[in-house]
């Protein structure tokens, strides 16, 4: 990052005030940004062409300015630390130290008063969380078939399958014991924590009866090998975890996306667990419009949805409409241009029958009668606007 502050190139450890200028060029030269001077901040406002890093640049450069800091190797303040925030919220800390929080859109976090504030010198104003949309409907019998081709274990067969048919994040579904299970009086549900429930079961969640039967099968016969206690899935402590890794303890995250990445890297898929949970609210959301007779139907099922997911803010679920309408769109698009073709053919037949003046002739007398529909005038005028 080549920058001058008063006629001179900065360098890393200069003073906050050069380090911020080199930043501010490189936001605007390079990441396409616009930038609005603030009172005590800088406003980054990202625009078409602004790259999808720029959260992730600043992000680095505030860590590595803190590591410096750290090391005692930048003999100043951090540069991308506004000084007004550090004199007037030194005293204030977050519930969540060193994680970043997820943007409110997302519906699972509750909003605290100073995090609405950041610390940050450079403030990035408008931007939005949108959630990723997955409209492959093959996606989860991809993912099974390719851990068959790879032999999985039984047990990463179930918590993919729960993956796909519950919508639960897989840290919930690595979290469900036997008493979950034993908790919901529907044979197909489970009780499940929620991201910010501070591991209270405050949702529930549903499988098919297939996956149902490959649990307890999973239960009873290779989770037995590790377990330390021996008795079947009826008989089994409410406190005992659902899944165990090969040394008898509970299944974490980070050993389930090893196996997770070996299976869809060896077949050709790069998939993120998590967009499991994406694909499972675009499937439920086409199935509502699909299943549903009026528009009072479809807003009760969307109600029923955002309360199964859990969903703290509503408007979570535009982002899937959104999705919805365009993809009716492309339906009515390829049926017309279906009937295109097919018209196309009829016309070709015509010709080898009739003369070219005939088939003019009945071509006029067709448009002058679609010119008396006065509806149809309005629409084509409207078109010009």
């Amino acid at each position: 990052m080549k920058s001058s502050f008063r006629e001179e190139k900065v360098s890393w450890n200069d003073e906050p005030q050069a380090v911020n200028e080199a930043v501010r060029q490189y936001l605007l030269d390079q990441m396409n940004c616009k930038i609005r001077s603030r009172d005590g901040y800088e406003g980054v406002y990202l625009t078409k062409k602004s790259s999808k890093t720029v959260q992730l640049f600043l992000s680095a450069i505030k860590g590595f300015y803190k590591s410096m800091i750290r090391l005692k190797n930048y003999a100043y303040a951090n540069p991308l630390v506004g000084l007004e925030f550090s004199q007037n919220n030194s005293d204030q800390h977050g519930e969540r130290k060193n994680r970043p929080r997820v943007h409110k859109e997302a519906g699972t976090e509750l909003q605290t008063s100073f995090r609405k504030q950041t610390d940050s010198y450079f403030k990035i104003i408008n931007e939005e969380w949108v959630p990723e949309i997955i409209g492959d409907w093959d996606l989860p019998y991809r993912i099974y078939k390719a851990g068959d081709s790879q032999i999985w274990k039984l047990r990463d067969e179930v918590i993919t399958r729960f993956m796909f048919e519950t919508g639960a994040r897989i840290s919930e579904i690595l979290e469900l014991t036997v008493g979950d299970y034993r908790q919901r009086t529907d044979l197909h549900e489970f009780a499940a924590t929620n991201k910010g429930s501070y591991k209270r079961r405050i949702k529930f969640i549903r499988i098919s009866p297939e996956t149902l039967k490959l649990l307890i099968r999973y239960v009873n016969s290779e989770r037995r090998q590790f377990a330390k206690t021996q008795t079947k899935f009826d008989s089994l402590p409410a406190q005992e975890p659902l899944f165990l890794s090969t040394r008898g303890t509970p299944y974490t995250y980070s050993a389930f996306y090893s196996n997770w990445t070996l299976i869809t890297k060896k077949s050709g898929i790069r998939l993120n667990p998590h967009k499991a949970r994406h694909w499972f609210v675009t499937s439920m959301l086409r199935g509502i419009y699909e299943q549903s007779n009026t528009t009072a139907q479809i807003e009760d099922k969307k109600k029923q949805l955002i309360e199964y997911m859990k969903w703290r803010d509503t408007e979570t679920l535009k982002v899937y409409d959104h999705y919805h309408d365009e993809q009716k769109f492309r339906d009515l698009h390829a049926k017309l241009q279906a009937n295109y073709m097919k018209r196309e053919k009829e016309y070709l037949e015509l010709v080898k029958v009739h003369s070219h003046n005939e088939l003019t002739e009945s071509c006029s007398l067709k448009l002058n009668n679609e010119e008396k529909q006065p509806w149809l005038n309005d629409f084509f005028e409207g078109m010009e606007m």
